[in-house]
């Protein structure tokens, strides 16, 4: 996290009193745990309050502040933006809310991680996977929607002032304009102290680039037509793909009910379904198509989307496809993390 600390408190009685918990502080910014933010014309002040407490480490410390201050001077607006700014009140819950590894809950923790470092690496933000492999930041398995609420709500309460917990969820959205349950229960951890984001997608599934969907295992159960299956998604506009059941597919589905109108095309085993809820998203895909849609793509994308971001078979650019935004919405959910660690 971004981290300030008031020049009051390294002054006269302040100072003294803070002197222990300062330097514990300041240890965190010398370790890379968190970053200091200090203004240039605050550096005399850490000078003088280093000499005074701790003459044999003045100069490592000393020469972090000025470190941190020349950063400081050159970030756009200040670079207020997010920072933590202790106090002499809180100073001791907070030293100890930044002691603790910052959360991150998300679904599936496997198949959710994968995806979140498969992108990382994708996008440059490795620090994020960094701080994961250094238990700076904790993953955790919220086993759905709902219990990935609850747990990130519990887990802000463990810390008193800072709350250094994410929740990452799918929207679930069928339509570009839709807003489901999983917003308000964003909404509902956000009021918590849970800095929230639901993906503008329908899934994690829905940001793997068509470029790794074309080396799926041929031979896989139910995959024999993967290259038709993927000539059929490459004509869906962005909007279509992103809200696709890249999982399953428009398969039909045999439970009754008044929403559940199938879709036929006169042939043996090309029965498929689009749900209502899709509206006219789909409309104009052409039934062939969705014929050659009615099989998703599986439930092991996002292994086989790390394995080829490792193997550097995918780039930054195979994300250019999944339309406008995409890039801009995947580095505002990297930075909500990078916020809390």
């Amino acid at each position: 996290m971004r981290v300030e600390i008031p020049v009051d408190l390294l002054k006269d009685r302040q100072g003294d009193e803070n002197a222990e918990l300062i330097l514990k502080l300041i240890a965190f910014f010398r370790e890379a745990r968190h970053e200091w933010v200090i203004s240039p014309r605050d550096v005399d002040a850490v000078h003088a309050f280093l000499e005074r407490h701790v003459p044999v480490l003045a100069q490592i410390y000393l020469l972090l502040a000025q470190k941190a201050s020349m950063a400081q001077a050159w970030a756009p607006h200040g670079g207020t933006t997010g920072v933590v700014r202790v106090a002499g009140e809180t100073l001791a819950a907070d030293l100890r809310d930044l002691e603790r590894p910052a959360v991150l809950v998300v679904e599936n923790a496997i198949y959710d991680w994968q995806m979140i470092e498969a992108l990382a690496r994708l996008l440059g933000c490795e620090d994020v996977i960094d701080a994961k492999e250094d238990r700076r930041l904790g993953v955790y398995n919220g086993g759905g929607k709902d219990g990935a609420t609850r747990h990130a709500v519990d887990q802000a309460a463990q810390f008193s002032r800072i709350k250094r917990v994410v929740l990452v969820i799918d929207s679930d959205s069928f339509h570009p304009t839709d807003r489901t349950g999983n917003h308000e229960k964003a909404e509902a951890a956000a009021r918590e102290g849970v800095s929230s984001h639901v993906l503008s997608f329908r899934e994690m599934e829905n940001y793997i680039p068509n470029r790794v969907l074309a080396r799926q295992p041929k031979k896989t159960v139910g995959m024999s037509s993967m290259a038709k299956r993927l000539e059929s998604l490459k004509k869906f506009s962005p909007e279509q793909r992103a809200h696709f059941d890249m999982k399953h597919g428009f398969k039909w589905k045999t439970q009754k009910g008044p929403d559940q109108k199938g879709r036929h095309s006169g042939k043996v085993g090309a029965t498929y379904l689009v749900p209502p809820r899709h509206g006219d998203l789909y409309d104009e895909v052409t039934e062939q198509d969705l014929v050659a849609l009615q099989e998703g793509f599986g439930t092991d994308l996002p292994g086989l989307f790390l394995q080829e971001v490792m193997r550097g078979g995918i780039s930054e650019r195979d994300l250019d496809g999944l339309g406008p935004g995409t890039k801009r919405e995947l580095q505002a959910m990297f930075e909500m993390i990078r916020g809390v660690i």
